[in-house]
Protein backbone atom coordinates (compact mmCIF):
# COMPACT_ATOMS: atom_id res chain seq x y z
CA UNK A 1 0.00 0.00 0.00
CA UNK A 2 1.45 3.44 -0.79
CA UNK A 3 2.57 6.02 1.77
CA UNK A 4 -0.53 8.65 2.17
CA UNK A 5 -0.07 11.62 0.57
CA UNK A 6 0.32 14.41 3.93
CA UNK A 7 -1.27 17.39 3.51
CA UNK A 8 -0.39 19.58 6.99
CA UNK A 9 -2.47 22.94 7.47
CA UNK A 10 -0.63 25.15 9.75
CA UNK A 11 -3.67 27.84 10.99
CA UNK A 12 -6.88 27.34 12.72
CA UNK A 13 -8.37 30.36 10.85
CA UNK A 14 -10.95 30.95 7.79
CA UNK A 15 -8.55 29.77 5.35
CA UNK A 16 -7.31 26.35 7.11
CA UNK A 17 -10.25 25.16 8.21
CA UNK A 18 -12.07 25.85 5.28
CA UNK A 19 -9.12 24.41 3.20
CA UNK A 20 -9.21 20.95 5.75
CA UNK A 21 -12.86 20.90 5.31
CA UNK A 22 -13.03 20.94 1.79
CA UNK A 23 -10.23 18.01 1.40
CA UNK A 24 -12.03 16.14 3.73
CA UNK A 25 -15.75 16.67 1.99
CA UNK A 26 -13.80 15.07 -1.41
CA UNK A 27 -12.59 12.09 0.17
CA UNK A 28 -9.65 11.95 -1.65
CA UNK A 29 -7.89 8.14 -1.31
CA UNK A 30 -4.54 7.78 -0.02
CA UNK A 31 -4.73 11.20 1.34
CA UNK A 32 -3.84 12.35 4.89
CA UNK A 33 -5.11 15.90 6.47
CA UNK A 34 -3.60 17.44 9.64
CA UNK A 35 -4.52 20.72 11.00
CA UNK A 36 -1.88 22.17 13.22
CA UNK A 37 -2.86 25.46 15.11
CA UNK A 38 -2.92 26.93 18.73
CA UNK A 39 -6.07 26.75 19.98
CA UNK A 40 -8.89 24.10 20.29
CA UNK A 41 -11.24 26.41 19.03
CA UNK A 42 -11.98 29.02 15.87
CA UNK A 43 -12.29 32.52 16.69
CA UNK A 44 -14.59 34.32 14.79
CA UNK A 45 -13.11 37.44 14.40
CA UNK A 46 -15.59 39.72 12.74
CA UNK A 47 -17.97 39.23 15.87
CA UNK A 48 -15.14 40.17 18.71
CA UNK A 49 -16.43 43.83 18.85
CA UNK A 50 -19.84 42.54 19.58
CA UNK A 51 -18.85 40.49 22.02
CA UNK A 52 -16.59 43.20 23.51
CA UNK A 53 -19.87 45.03 23.98
CA UNK A 54 -22.11 42.70 25.02
CA UNK A 55 -22.41 40.02 22.81
CA UNK A 56 -22.58 36.18 23.78
CA UNK A 57 -19.11 34.14 23.79
CA UNK A 58 -20.34 31.14 22.04
CA UNK A 59 -20.82 32.74 18.67
CA UNK A 60 -16.64 33.92 18.34
CA UNK A 61 -15.87 30.77 20.01
CA UNK A 62 -16.44 27.14 18.34
CA UNK A 63 -14.75 23.97 19.36
CA UNK A 64 -12.59 22.51 16.32
CA UNK A 65 -13.76 18.96 17.22
CA UNK A 66 -17.73 20.30 16.59
CA UNK A 67 -16.15 21.47 13.21
CA UNK A 68 -14.58 18.64 12.57
CA UNK A 69 -16.64 15.94 13.54
CA UNK A 70 -17.07 12.88 11.91
CA UNK A 71 -14.45 14.21 9.12
CA UNK A 72 -10.97 12.39 9.01
CA UNK A 73 -8.95 15.64 9.73
CA UNK A 74 -6.25 15.17 12.78
CA UNK A 75 -6.43 18.34 15.05
CA UNK A 76 -3.10 18.83 16.97
CA UNK A 77 -2.76 21.90 19.44
CA UNK A 78 0.41 23.12 19.41
CA UNK A 79 2.77 26.34 17.79
CA UNK A 80 4.68 26.13 15.10
CA UNK A 81 8.32 27.51 15.46
CA UNK A 82 9.95 26.67 11.74
CA UNK A 83 9.57 25.61 8.73
CA UNK A 84 12.33 23.56 6.85
CA UNK A 85 11.36 24.12 3.25
CA UNK A 86 14.57 21.18 2.17
CA UNK A 87 13.39 18.30 4.63
CA UNK A 88 9.87 19.19 4.47
CA UNK A 89 8.98 19.70 7.96
CA UNK A 90 7.75 21.45 10.33
CA UNK A 91 9.23 21.84 13.75
CA UNK A 92 6.61 22.59 16.38
CA UNK A 93 6.57 24.30 19.75
CA UNK A 94 7.02 20.53 21.31
CA UNK A 95 10.27 19.92 19.99
CA UNK A 96 8.77 17.71 17.69
CA UNK A 97 9.21 17.85 14.00
CA UNK A 98 6.16 17.00 11.54
CA UNK A 99 6.88 15.81 8.17
CA UNK A 100 4.50 16.83 5.19
CA UNK A 101 4.21 16.25 1.21
CA UNK A 102 1.83 19.19 1.07
CA UNK A 103 1.93 22.17 3.68
CA UNK A 104 -0.50 24.86 3.41
CA UNK A 105 0.20 27.98 5.68
CA UNK A 106 -2.99 30.06 7.10
CA UNK A 107 -1.44 31.48 10.04
CA UNK A 108 -2.61 34.93 8.92
CA UNK A 109 -1.56 38.39 11.12
CA UNK A 110 -0.37 39.42 13.76
CA UNK A 111 -0.81 43.24 15.91
CA UNK A 112 2.28 45.36 15.03
CA UNK A 113 2.49 49.06 16.48
CA UNK A 114 4.81 50.84 14.53
CA UNK A 115 7.31 51.15 16.83
CA UNK A 116 4.75 54.09 18.65
CA UNK A 117 6.25 54.22 22.01
CA UNK A 118 3.83 53.03 24.81
CA UNK A 119 0.63 51.63 22.37
CA UNK A 120 2.07 47.87 22.94
CA UNK A 121 2.20 48.72 26.78
CA UNK A 122 -0.55 50.43 27.38
CA UNK A 123 -3.54 49.91 24.34
CA UNK A 124 -6.04 47.48 24.54
CA UNK A 125 -5.98 44.61 21.12
CA UNK A 126 -9.14 42.55 19.82
CA UNK A 127 -7.65 40.50 17.53
CA UNK A 128 -8.79 37.04 19.68
CA UNK A 129 -11.22 36.11 22.49
CA UNK A 130 -9.04 36.64 25.11
CA UNK A 131 -8.20 40.57 24.04
CA UNK A 132 -12.16 40.71 23.90
CA UNK A 133 -12.38 39.51 26.75
CA UNK A 134 -10.19 41.98 28.85
CA UNK A 135 -11.18 44.55 27.18
CA UNK A 136 -15.12 43.74 27.89
CA UNK A 137 -13.85 43.89 31.72
CA UNK A 138 -11.93 47.15 31.29
CA UNK A 139 -14.75 49.14 29.56
CA UNK A 140 -17.21 47.92 32.74
CA UNK A 141 -14.44 48.44 35.52
CA UNK A 142 -13.96 52.70 33.75
CA UNK A 143 -17.51 53.05 34.24
CA UNK A 144 -17.77 51.38 37.73
CA UNK A 145 -14.71 53.57 38.71
CA UNK A 146 -16.71 56.91 36.91
CA UNK A 147 -19.53 56.15 39.33
CA UNK A 148 -17.16 56.16 42.10
CA UNK A 149 -15.02 59.22 41.02
CA UNK A 150 -18.79 61.27 40.49
CA UNK A 151 -19.51 59.87 44.40
CA UNK A 152 -16.77 61.83 46.23
CA UNK A 153 -16.84 64.41 43.76
CA UNK A 154 -13.31 63.91 42.14
CA UNK A 155 -14.75 62.62 38.73
CA UNK A 156 -12.21 62.71 35.90
CA UNK A 157 -13.76 63.09 32.48
CA UNK A 158 -11.11 60.70 31.02
CA UNK A 159 -12.59 57.45 32.91
CA UNK A 160 -15.88 57.68 30.43
CA UNK A 161 -13.26 58.81 27.53
CA UNK A 162 -12.55 55.86 24.92
CA UNK A 163 -10.08 56.38 21.85
CA UNK A 164 -9.67 54.12 19.05
CA UNK A 165 -6.48 54.38 17.03
CA UNK A 166 -7.44 53.40 13.10
CA UNK A 167 -10.50 53.82 11.56
CA UNK A 168 -10.39 50.64 9.22
CA UNK A 169 -13.74 48.08 9.40
CA UNK A 170 -12.51 47.35 12.79
CA UNK A 171 -12.43 50.68 14.33
CA UNK A 172 -15.44 51.65 12.64
CA UNK A 173 -17.57 48.86 13.90
CA UNK A 174 -15.70 48.91 17.43
CA UNK A 175 -16.48 52.49 17.46
CA UNK A 176 -20.16 52.69 16.55
CA UNK A 177 -20.87 50.22 18.94
CA UNK A 178 -19.18 51.29 22.01
CA UNK A 179 -20.77 54.51 22.05
CA UNK A 180 -24.30 52.86 22.10
CA UNK A 181 -22.85 50.37 24.66
CA UNK A 182 -20.90 52.41 27.23
CA UNK A 183 -23.70 54.99 27.91
CA UNK A 184 -26.00 51.89 28.05
CA UNK A 185 -23.82 50.42 30.78
CA UNK A 186 -23.45 53.66 31.99
CA UNK A 187 -26.83 54.26 32.68
CA UNK A 188 -27.31 50.85 34.13
CA UNK A 189 -24.46 51.74 36.77
CA UNK A 190 -25.65 55.36 37.67
CA UNK A 191 -23.15 57.57 35.10
CA UNK A 192 -24.45 60.30 33.54
CA UNK A 193 -24.83 58.57 30.11
CA UNK A 194 -23.18 62.05 28.24
CA UNK A 195 -20.01 61.68 30.11
CA UNK A 196 -18.98 59.18 27.75
CA UNK A 197 -17.50 59.82 24.61
CA UNK A 198 -15.86 57.87 22.05
CA UNK A 199 -13.02 59.01 19.61
CA UNK A 200 -11.73 57.48 16.43
CA UNK A 201 -8.42 58.47 15.35
CA UNK A 202 -7.02 58.38 11.74
CA UNK A 203 -3.96 58.74 10.30
CA UNK A 204 -5.67 58.91 6.05
CA UNK A 205 -7.68 61.78 5.03
CA UNK A 206 -10.87 60.01 5.46
CA UNK A 207 -12.17 56.36 7.29
CA UNK A 208 -12.64 53.19 5.48
CA UNK A 209 -9.71 54.46 3.13
CA UNK A 210 -9.21 51.35 1.01
CA UNK A 211 -13.57 51.53 0.07
CA UNK A 212 -14.84 54.31 -2.10
CA UNK A 213 -15.43 57.84 -0.46
CA UNK A 214 -19.11 57.37 -1.75
CA UNK A 215 -19.31 54.65 0.70
CA UNK A 216 -17.11 55.62 3.32
CA UNK A 217 -18.68 58.95 3.74
CA UNK A 218 -22.31 57.84 4.32
CA UNK A 219 -21.12 55.79 7.51
CA UNK A 220 -18.69 58.84 8.82
CA UNK A 221 -21.47 61.01 8.72
CA UNK A 222 -23.93 58.21 10.73
CA UNK A 223 -20.52 57.63 13.39
CA UNK A 224 -20.76 61.16 13.86
CA UNK A 225 -24.60 61.48 14.52
CA UNK A 226 -24.15 58.94 16.76
CA UNK A 227 -21.38 61.03 18.84
CA UNK A 228 -18.44 59.78 17.50
CA UNK A 229 -15.82 62.20 17.39
CA UNK A 230 -13.32 61.74 14.05
CA UNK A 231 -10.08 62.46 14.23
CA UNK A 232 -8.42 62.12 10.91
CA UNK A 233 -5.10 63.27 9.28
CA UNK A 234 -4.00 62.76 12.66
CA UNK A 235 -0.72 60.66 13.72
CA UNK A 236 -0.37 59.49 17.54
CA UNK A 237 3.24 59.96 18.55
CA UNK A 238 3.12 58.14 21.76
CA UNK A 239 0.91 56.75 24.65
CA UNK A 240 1.32 56.91 28.58
CA UNK A 241 -0.68 56.05 31.49
CA UNK A 242 -3.91 57.87 30.76
CA UNK A 243 -2.62 59.72 28.17
CA UNK A 244 -2.46 59.68 24.45
CA UNK A 245 0.17 62.21 22.72
CA UNK A 246 -0.64 63.37 18.97
CA UNK A 247 0.96 64.95 16.60
CA UNK A 248 -0.15 68.76 17.68
CA UNK A 249 -2.50 67.79 20.83
CA UNK A 250 -2.62 65.44 23.66
CA UNK A 251 -5.87 63.76 24.92
CA UNK A 252 -6.67 62.23 28.55
CA UNK A 253 -8.36 58.95 28.63
CA UNK A 254 -8.47 55.96 30.29
CA UNK A 255 -8.61 53.77 27.26
CA UNK A 256 -6.93 53.60 23.94
CA UNK A 257 -7.76 50.37 21.66
CA UNK A 258 -5.91 49.85 18.40
CA UNK A 259 -7.14 48.42 16.32
CA UNK A 260 -4.93 49.86 13.06
CA UNK A 261 -1.52 48.02 12.67
CA UNK A 262 -1.16 44.79 11.43
CA UNK A 263 1.45 42.61 10.13
CA UNK A 264 1.64 38.77 8.30
CA UNK A 265 3.14 36.06 11.03
CA UNK A 266 6.96 36.56 11.53
CA UNK A 267 6.92 32.74 10.43
CA UNK A 268 6.90 33.41 6.89
CA UNK A 269 9.66 35.72 6.40
CA UNK A 270 11.83 33.48 8.93
CA UNK A 271 10.97 30.26 6.50
CA UNK A 272 12.55 31.93 3.99
CA UNK A 273 9.79 32.81 1.83
CA UNK A 274 9.66 35.41 -0.37
CA UNK A 275 7.75 38.78 1.72
CA UNK A 276 7.04 41.74 1.30
CA UNK A 277 7.77 45.07 3.61
CA UNK A 278 4.57 43.69 5.46
CA UNK A 279 5.29 40.19 5.28
CA UNK A 280 3.33 38.82 3.49
CA UNK A 281 4.52 36.24 0.76
CA UNK A 282 4.31 36.25 -3.11
CA UNK A 283 2.60 33.61 -4.57
CA UNK A 284 1.79 32.58 -8.12
CA UNK A 285 -1.18 31.50 -10.19
CA UNK A 286 -1.75 28.61 -7.91
CA UNK A 287 -1.40 30.06 -4.25
CA UNK A 288 1.96 28.29 -3.78
CA UNK A 289 4.54 30.85 -2.47
CA UNK A 290 6.61 31.93 -4.93
CA UNK A 291 9.95 29.43 -6.20
CA UNK A 292 8.09 26.29 -4.59
CA UNK A 293 6.22 23.91 -5.34
CA UNK A 294 4.90 22.42 -2.09
CA UNK A 295 3.68 25.17 0.17
CA UNK A 296 0.87 27.23 -0.09
CA UNK A 297 0.06 30.31 1.42
CA UNK A 298 -3.28 31.46 1.96
CA UNK A 299 -5.67 34.29 3.76
CA UNK A 300 -4.26 37.59 5.18
CA UNK A 301 -0.52 36.36 4.40
CA UNK A 302 -0.75 35.86 1.17
CA UNK A 303 0.41 39.08 -1.55
CA UNK A 304 -3.27 38.83 -3.75
CA UNK A 305 -5.79 41.55 -4.61
CA UNK A 306 -8.19 40.99 -1.80
CA UNK A 307 -6.07 39.40 1.22
CA UNK A 308 -7.04 40.89 4.23
CA UNK A 309 -10.86 39.68 3.88
CA UNK A 310 -12.10 36.61 5.92
CA UNK A 311 -14.48 35.60 2.61
CA UNK A 312 -11.08 36.18 0.92
CA UNK A 313 -9.34 33.51 3.05
CA UNK A 314 -12.59 31.59 2.96
CA UNK A 315 -11.88 31.45 -0.89
CA UNK A 316 -8.13 31.10 -0.35
CA UNK A 317 -8.83 27.82 1.24
CA UNK A 318 -11.33 26.25 -1.06
CA UNK A 319 -9.05 27.33 -3.69
CA UNK A 320 -6.44 25.82 -2.66
CA UNK A 321 -7.72 22.50 -1.75
CA UNK A 322 -9.11 22.17 -5.50
CA UNK A 323 -5.62 22.14 -6.67
CA UNK A 324 -4.26 19.60 -4.42
CA UNK A 325 -6.94 17.18 -4.80
CA UNK A 326 -6.10 18.06 -9.39
CA UNK A 327 -2.91 16.96 -8.62
CA UNK A 328 -3.37 14.12 -6.46
CA UNK A 329 -5.72 12.63 -9.40
CA UNK A 330 -2.90 13.46 -12.23
CA UNK A 331 -5.33 16.72 -13.43
CA UNK A 332 -4.32 19.69 -13.89
CA UNK A 333 -4.95 22.27 -11.15
CA UNK A 334 -6.74 26.06 -11.69
CA UNK A 335 -5.78 29.57 -11.80
CA UNK A 336 -6.47 31.58 -9.15
CA UNK A 337 -8.96 34.34 -9.70
CA UNK A 338 -9.07 37.13 -7.15
CA UNK A 339 -12.97 37.47 -5.99
CA UNK A 340 -14.23 40.55 -4.77
CA UNK A 341 -15.79 40.31 -0.96
CA UNK A 342 -18.86 42.29 -0.11
CA UNK A 343 -18.24 44.64 2.27
CA UNK A 344 -20.85 44.93 5.26
CA UNK A 345 -19.43 47.28 8.06
CA UNK A 346 -21.85 47.63 10.89
CA UNK A 347 -21.98 51.49 12.28
CA UNK A 348 -24.02 51.00 15.66
CA UNK A 349 -26.37 48.13 16.48
CA UNK A 350 -29.60 47.95 13.61
CA UNK A 351 -27.01 50.19 11.07
CA UNK A 352 -24.55 49.00 8.30
CA UNK A 353 -23.24 49.94 5.04
CA UNK A 354 -23.16 47.40 2.36
CA UNK A 355 -20.95 47.47 -1.02
CA UNK A 356 -21.36 44.92 -3.88
CA UNK A 357 -19.12 45.11 -6.87
CA UNK A 358 -19.35 43.93 -9.60
CA UNK A 359 -17.17 44.48 -12.38
CA UNK A 360 -17.03 48.32 -12.88
CA UNK A 361 -20.57 48.44 -10.70
CA UNK A 362 -20.66 49.39 -7.14
CA UNK A 363 -24.07 48.93 -5.56
CA UNK A 364 -24.47 50.76 -1.88
CA UNK A 365 -26.79 50.04 1.00
CA UNK A 366 -27.28 51.87 4.29
CA UNK A 367 -29.30 51.43 7.72
CA UNK A 368 -31.23 48.41 8.27
CA UNK A 369 -31.20 46.94 5.27
CA UNK A 370 -27.40 46.86 5.16
CA UNK A 371 -27.72 45.40 9.01
CA UNK A 372 -29.36 42.36 8.08
CA UNK A 373 -27.11 41.73 5.14
CA UNK A 374 -24.12 41.76 7.26
CA UNK A 375 -26.04 39.58 9.83
CA UNK A 376 -27.01 37.19 6.80
CA UNK A 377 -23.10 37.39 5.84
CA UNK A 378 -22.15 36.04 9.17
CA UNK A 379 -24.73 33.10 8.95
CA UNK A 380 -23.09 32.10 5.76
CA UNK A 381 -20.09 32.33 7.48
CA UNK A 382 -20.84 29.65 9.94
CA UNK A 383 -22.63 27.62 7.73
CA UNK A 384 -19.49 27.26 6.23
CA UNK A 385 -18.12 25.61 8.90
CA UNK A 386 -20.89 23.79 10.71
CA UNK A 387 -24.10 21.98 9.41
CA UNK A 388 -26.86 24.28 8.89
CA UNK A 389 -28.36 23.42 12.62
CA UNK A 390 -25.77 23.69 14.74
CA UNK A 391 -25.19 27.30 12.37
CA UNK A 392 -28.07 28.83 12.95
CA UNK A 393 -27.78 28.07 17.23
CA UNK A 394 -24.18 29.83 16.99
CA UNK A 395 -25.75 32.62 15.10
CA UNK A 396 -28.35 32.97 17.77
CA UNK A 397 -25.92 32.80 20.75
CA UNK A 398 -26.88 29.22 21.33
CA UNK A 399 -24.31 26.84 22.38
CA UNK A 400 -23.95 23.63 20.53
CA UNK A 401 -21.78 21.33 22.92
CA UNK A 402 -20.71 20.74 26.29
CA UNK A 403 -17.35 21.60 25.09
CA UNK A 404 -18.05 25.16 23.99
CA UNK A 405 -18.35 26.74 27.70
CA UNK A 406 -15.09 24.72 27.99
CA UNK A 407 -13.31 26.37 25.17
CA UNK A 408 -14.85 29.28 25.67
CA UNK A 409 -12.93 29.80 29.60
CA UNK A 410 -9.74 28.34 27.82
CA UNK A 411 -9.89 31.39 25.50
CA UNK A 412 -10.07 33.62 28.29
CA UNK A 413 -7.79 31.63 30.59
CA UNK A 414 -4.51 33.72 29.15
CA UNK A 415 -4.42 37.19 27.82
CA UNK A 416 -1.86 37.59 24.98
Amino acid sequence: MNTPHHVVIVGGGFGGIRTALTLAYKRIPNLRITLITNKPHFEYNPALYRYVTGSSAIEVCIPLEEIFLGLSVEVIVDNITAVDKAGKTVTRASGENYAYDTLVLGLGSETTYFGIPGLKENSYGMKTVSEALKLKNHISEMLLLCREDASTGSHLNHDASFVIIGAGATGVEMAGRLIEYARKVAVEVGVDPTLVSVTLIEGADKILRALPAEFSDPIDAHLRKLGVAIMLNTAVMREEVEEIFLKDAQMMTGTVIWTSGVRANALYEASGLPVDKRGRVEVDEHLYAKGENAIHVIGDAAITTYSGWAQTAFYDGRFVATVIAAKMKGKRPPFYKPRAPVNAIPAGDGWAGVLITFGAWNFKFFGRIGWWFRRLADLRSFMAILPFPKAVRVFFGGCISAKCNICIEKANSTHD
